[in-house]
């Protein structure tokens, strides 16, 4: 009965050690993604400026969104 508990725990332990590791890589890739979309974003705006200089995208951003035709922060 001893080593039934004893492998439980050790099973256990294992457990906690690769949800710990599986929320960490969970971390690190949303860290990823959110910074390939901001660079994406970025670069959008950069070749939207080099074809129309004469725009002003200082309003643009990824908080922003388009509600009833107006451009307000997204909630």
């Amino acid at each position: 009965m001893e080593n039934l508990r004893g492998e439980l725990a050790q099973r256990e332990e294992k457990l906690v050690q690769k949800d710990a590791s599986l929320e960490k890589a969970k971390e690190e890739l949303t860290k990823d993604i959110a910074n390939s979309y901001l660079m994406g974003f970025d670069d959008v705006v950069a070749q939207v400026t080099y074809v129309y200089p004469e725009l002003d995208l200082s309003k643009i951003g990824l908080g922003k969104v388009v509600v009833d035709g107006q451009l307000v922060d997204e909630e």
